[in-house]
């Protein structure tokens, strides 16, 4: 079932991209080299893409590589970097600056009772897919 939920939690996600920027299935498929009837099958979560796909499709939306192969499973949420670690690597914050925004997401955290331990991964708390 962890399958399942992953691609159908990719597709949604995909699904948003595509409709974020405006494009039509076969205008994506067309702009990343792919069929249209796979691009349809990846978003409604019958399907995960393979590695070369999430690169044509992070070309062809604009969408780092990293982020795709995150959602399609490929890195699991407790593989990836903190925040502080992210965002002094990736834009070279100053330190005061990402101790600001640490205190912020913690204040996030916090607020809304988030556990940062769990959900394990593809596991969504406020759905069940498989008693729909």
């Amino acid at each position: 079932m962890v399958k399942r939920d992953a691609a159908l939690q990719f597709g949604e996600y995909l699904q948003r991209l595509r409709r974020e920027r405006k494009l039509g299935v076969r205008e994506l498929a067309r702009k990343a080299s792919l069929d249209a009837g796979g691009l349809t099958r990846l978003e409604h979560g019958k399907t995960l893409p393979q590695p070369d796909t999430l690169k044509a499709l992070g070309v062809a939306l604009e969408v780092p590589f990293a982020d795709l192969f995150t959602m399609a499973g490929y890195v699991i949420p407790s593989d990836l970097p903190s925040m502080s670690t992210y965002l002094r690597t990736r834009y070279g914050l100053p330190e005061d600056t990402i101790a600001s925004v640490d205190e912020y997401i913690q204040r996030l955290i916090d607020e809304h009772g988030l556990d940062t331990n769990g959900p394990a991964p593809f596991e969504d708390e406020s759905q069940n897919l498989s008693k729909k």
